[in-house]
């Protein structure tokens, strides 16, 4: 997994738009357009640091980045499932405080897919290097019926 990102191009990156009430709340969540999967990482997401994000330090929000953790590594495990995958369990350490303006990106993997649930791992990284580390468990529901 690296641990290094490159500048932020805005042609590499696409709003990846789920109609979901939080992004519409906190910010667009983007996906990198040119991203080509490993096997492990199977896609990458970025987010931009807004004053709405921060806490009274002025920095980014801990439940934000925790959250960012949870759909880095969750968009992971939907790929593998090929269907939403709920969190199970999260783990997130906090590295280092993100700045208002700053570009985060992930860097998430599968660890392993079972029959019911998908391992992942990652990294936020930010202008500076590493934001936070997490792990999580993403269960897999059943297929829905046809």
């Amino acid at each position: 997994m690296s641990e290094t990102k490159g500048p932020w191009r805005a042609e590499d990156w696409e709003i990846w738009d789920k109609d979901d009430p939080f992004e519409a709340i906190n910010g667009a969540i983007y996906r990198n357009i040119h991203f080509q999967p490993d096997g492990m990482e199977l896609t990458r997401v970025g987010f931009r640091i807004e004053k709405k994000n921060c806490n009274m330090l002025g920095t980014a929000h801990g439940g934000l980045i925790a959250a960012l953790m949870d759909i880095s590594m969750g968009r992971n495990a939907w790929s593998v499932a090929e269907r939403p995958a709920p969190t199970i369990s999260m783990n997130v350490d906090f590295v280092r405080a993100a700045q208002v303006g700053e570009w985060l990106e992930s860097r998430c993997r599968v660890v392993r897919k079972a029959r019911r649930f998908v391992f992942c791992d990652g990294l936020l990284l930010g202008d500076k290097g590493v934001i936070a580390r997490g792990s999580g468990v993403f269960a897999i529901p059943d297929a829905p019926s046809q």
